[in-house]
This record gives C-alpha cells, sequence and structure tokens, in this order.
C-alpha cells in the first residue's frame, strides 16, 4: 500500500548535497487543475460562510502566530517541491466553527481557534502542525484519494474528478470502505511534515510532544479517518533520528555553502 503514497529518501548524501528529501507521486490520475478549481470553489464557500457569521480571523494574534511559522515552512516546502514555489498558500483561522485544522489542494489552510487552545501549543509544536497540514496539500493527497476512489465508485474509471468528489463528499458508504486510505495518508503526512518541520528549523522533539498533547482526543483508528496516536507516535520516533540529522543540517546550522 505504501507504494501509493510519498516516500521518504532520505540519504546523507541528499543532505550534504543539498536536494530533496523527500519524494512525491507523479502517477496521479485526473487534471491537477481540477482538483484545484474544486477547491478553490469549496474554500471560497467556506470562508464566506464563516465570514458573514463572524467566525473567520477573529484572533489576530493567533493569526500572526500562524503566519510566522507558516514562512520557513514555505520556503522548505519550495526547496523539497519546487513546484509549489508558486502556490499562492492560504491562512485563516476561525471560532465556534468546528474545525480543528484542516488542507484543501493548492495551499489552503483552516485552524480553529478552539482546538489551538485545547492544546497549548509551543513555536514548535504549532510549527509541526502546520507542517502536517501543508503536507496533506503538498503530496496532493485530495487527487490522490480521488484517485484511489475509481476503484471504490461505480463506473470509477470512466468518471470525472467533480464527478467522483462528489460522490465522495456525499457518500458515507464509500468514505468508510475508504478510511484505510485516510489513515495511510494521515501517516504519510507525518512523515512528510516531520522533514519538512525540520527542514524548516522547528525542534524534532516537538513533534512527539504534539503528538503527546493530541493523544486525549484520538478515536480508534478503526472509527476514524486518522490512525491511532499511538501508531503515530511509534512512526515518528523512528523517524526521530532522521528528522535530527535535517534540523542539524538546514534547522540549526544552515546548508553548507
Amino acid at each position: 500500500m505504501r507504494g501509493f503514497f510519498a516516500v521518504l529518501a532520505l540519504t546523507a548524501s541528499c543532505i550534504a548535497a543539498g536536494e530533496p528529501l523527500l519524494d512525491f507521486r507523479r502517477d496521479l490520475a485526473f487534471r491537477p487543475e481540477a482538483v484545484e478549481s474544486f477547491a478553490q470553489r469549496a474554500y471560497s464557500q467556506r470562508l464566506d460562510q464563516l465570514r458573514t457569521g463572524g467566525r473567520l480571523d477573529r484572533d489576530p494574534a493567533l493569526l500572526a502566530s500562524l503566519a510566522d511559522v507558516l514562512a520557513p515552512l514555505r520556503e522548505a516546502a519550495e526547496a523539497e517541491r519546487p513546484g509549489s514555489s508558486g502556490w499562492n498558500w492560504q491562512l485563516h483561522e476561525c471560532g465556534s466553527c468546528a474545525e480543528n485544522a484542516s488542507a484543501m489542494a493548492g495551499g489552503r489552510l483552516l485552524f480553529g481557534e478552539e482546538f489551538l487552545a485545547s492544546l497549548a501549543l509551543t513555536r514548535d509544536e504549532l510549527g509541526f502542525l502546520v507542517a502536517h497540514e501543508m503536507a496533506h496539500a503538498l503530496a496532493e493527497h485530495t487527487r490522490e484519494f480521488a484517485t484511489a476512489a475509481r476503484y471504490f465508485v461505480d463506473n470509477g474509471a470512466r468518471r470525472d474528478y467533480w464527478d467522483i468528489q462528489r460522490e465522495l463528499d456525499d457518500s458515507f458508504a464509500v468514505q468508510y470502505r475508504m478510511a484505510f486510505v485516510a489513515e495511510e495518508q494521515e501517516l504519510d503526512a507525518d512523515r512528510i511534515g516531520f522533514i519538512l518541520g525540520a527542514r524548516a528549523g522547528f525542534d524534532p522533539s516537538a513533534m512527539l510532544t504534539l503528538l503527546g498533547k493530541l493523544q486525549g482526543g484520538s478515536q480508534p483508528a478503526l472509527l476514524a479517518d486518522h490512525p491511532s496516536i499511538e501508531r503515530r507516535l511509534e512512526q515518528a520516533a523512528a523517524m526521530l533520528p532522521a528528522a535530527r540529522a535535517v534540523y542539524a543540517h538546514f534547522g540549526v546550522e544552515g546548508p553548507a555553502p
């Protein structure tokens, strides 16, 4: 199943040469422009609803904190996936909106005030949370999910992106059958986000403390589209030495000239 997802290609030679450390899929179905157009419409509608209800960007200090960690992450993202250099990353927060943290195709991010307040995150922990959401966009998980969905919907190979995405939005049965794909994408976003955050200068130990803070609100993996926190912590612990090597080179010392 891991062949469906971005693969971490972290080697000493890559770090020394300053090359990208992450590999992303290039075999996805559907045109990126179709996915981007759908995401733009959905995101704009969501923001309009929140703005009308007075729930959008109510906390300037929180928005400033999010923008502060986004800046170095954008540079790291451009180094890892140069094609993202032209993205117009959008970042907003909302209150009383039943939102945790989410990402849409093309770099459209949204974070919930209550969710972030409940976690009381340090700057490094916030950096890894934002990096995780950015990873979903960089790995084109929406497009990837729709690519996989062709095998779970009727006549999937002959349907266009808009048609399949509407069914994904409306059909609990399809979402349930594809829960294992969503879980694997969360682990993938953890992998990508861990390296992205370390490269941007956030202390890798904060990834583990972030997951620890999330543990209290976790659900059994069978009933949620997220894997268990225990599984995510196990993966993060295994990746910690590699993330520390990236942090030491890019985040602390900076890349060699």
